[in-house]
């Protein structure tokens, strides 16, 4: 095995959790994910590329990953073939059906720009300053796309919990009926 390969392999081991969420995140399409997920890493092993440290080179693989996913959604086969950005429902298999799930589906419904900095801040746990360098935004444009995105995450939890109330108000209240209507 070459340096080269051994670098590749390492990457891959260190970085491939992280590039791979990523791409899930934005696209919806098993296949697409894999393809973009091969070219992340088949044009890191084909160039030369020297990093002066880690979080340059997990930077360029995540910058990398952001533009093939976008370069992915404006052509036109992608928009052809999904209709809308995504379906949040091919991306979490009938088993993960729980909290964590409906968590995963109410991030990919939210907008790019809130769901990238999301992402990559709270599930791969990188700092709002790595983000700023990756997404070419300011620190505090990273923060507000975060607060902005929770706002939303929030109300969408808000909404269903509320909606979990109606119904068990009106499940409530069609038992009492049905206990009124036997005893009558």
């Amino acid at each position: 095995m070459t340096d080269e390969q051994k670098d590749l392999e390492y990457v891959m081991e260190k970085y491939g959790r992280t590039i791979n969420g990523l791409i899930a995140s934005m696209l919806g399409s098993p296949s697409e994910r894999d393809d973009i997920f091969q070219e992340v890493f088949l044009l890191y092993y084909t160039k030369e590329l020297h990093f002066e440290d880690e979080g340059a080179r997990r930077s360029w693989l995540i910058r990398t990953a952001v533009n093939l996913c976008r370069s992915a959604n404006r052509s036109p086969w992608f928009k052809l073939r999904n209709g809308e950005e995504f379906d949040a429902d091919t991306l979490i298999s009938p088993e993960e059906n729980s909290g964590e799930s409906e968590l995963w589906q109410a991030v990919c419904r939210l907008k790019e720009k809130y769901r990238l900095p999301l992402y990559i801040h709270y599930f791969e746990e990188i700092p709002i300053m790595d983000i700023a360098k990756v997404m070419n935004l300011s620190e505090g444009a990273v923060k507000m796309r975060l607060k902005r995105a929770r706002e939303k995450l929030k109300a969408v939890f808000e909404n269903s919990s509320n909606e979990t109330e109606t119904e068990a108000e009106a499940n409530e209240r069609k038992q009492e009926y049905l206990i009124d209507q036997t005893k009558a």
